[in-house]
């Protein structure tokens, strides 16, 4: 029996989420799975999981660039590389949103620079790293305005 891999899991979040900003609301999930695997949802991928984050981070986009906004000011997210937002909108989702498990932090954010070291540059380890650090000791405040509804921004259509 094959073991579910988180770390996988992840990995094709990313690309799903990256083909999705590509594809917009034409993003098809079963055929993006069939195009890197032989089956449909492969034994290894972490399902439930997988499909909380696709949609939860699609959801709340808005807020997650908004945090990303915040802790990463001296960066223009309109024109930063896709490979950067990502691994820290799954971060920050896994902290701020996820209701199917809890993750540790420390997890999330070291997850994150993973993802990072392997779909963007060298910098983006740094940002990550740093954006991710001060959302987590930030969370307090952050978790406020989210109940108050003032984050807001668009990435994907």
């Amino acid at each position: 029996m094959i073991k579910v891999s988180r770390r996988k899991t992840r990995s094709y979040l990313l690309q799903a989420l990256y083909a999705r900003s590509m594809g917009g609301i034409n993003f098809d999930e079963p055929s993006f799975l069939l195009a890197f695997f032989d089956e449909a949802t492969p034994s290894f991928l972490d399902s439930s999981y997988f499909q909380a984050m696709f949609t939860g981070v699609i959801e709340k986009e808005g807020e997650l660039l908004t945090i990303i906004h915040r802790y990463a000011p001296k960066f223009d997210i309109t024109s930063m590389p896709v490979g950067n937002l990502l691994p820290i909108m799954i971060a920050s989702y896994e902290m701020l949103y996820l209701t199917i498990d809890t993750i540790p932090e420390k997890v999330s954010i070291n997850e994150a620079i993973e993802l990072a070291k392997i779909f963007s540059d060298d910098t983006a380890r740094t940002m990550v790293n740093g954006v991710l650090n001060a959302l987590k000791n930030e969370k307090t405040t952050i978790s406020e305005a989210i109940k108050k509804d003032t984050l807001k921004a668009r990435f994907f259509v």
